[in-house]
């Protein structure tokens, strides 16, 4: 994620809650994160690319931008990933390691298990 491009969407949002509605992408001046982030972009507010602007400039999968452009999501949640990152969303980041570094099936990046013993091949 980029988060230097991220602070600017959530700190416009904050300075600006009047043009902040989670519910709409973009309606007039009011926008989403996300269509906050199509604006600070540098891109013109457009309902059709505003996933693909929006991922770009956040450098964010879309499961990601899926978690940011949820109609239900409050500036605590958009804090929440602020501080803590994506792990949020389902406790694994883009990688899909959790904060310990293991994947899904309990293997760090190199292979091994919490007790150091390799993957089992099949």
């Amino acid at each position: 994620m980029n988060i230097k491009n991220y602070k600017k969407v959530l700190k416009k949002i904050k300075a600006h809650p009047e043009t902040w509605d989670q519910k709409m992408w973009h309606c007039n001046t009011v926008h989403c994160f996300g269509g906050h982030a199509q604006i600070l972009s540098g891109r013109k507010a457009n309902d059709s690319t505003i996933r693909f602007d929006a991922r770009i400039w956040l450098n964010i999968s879309l499961d990601e931008s899926n978690y940011l452009f949820d109609l239900d999501r409050t500036i605590e949640d958009f804090e929440a990933v602020l501080k803590n990152g994506f792990y949020c969303i389902d406790d694994y980041d883009r990688d899909g390691f959790d904060r310990n570094g293991f994947d899904r099936y309990g293997y760090d990046l190199d292979g091994l298990d919490k007790n150091n013993k390799p993957k089992k091949s099949i």
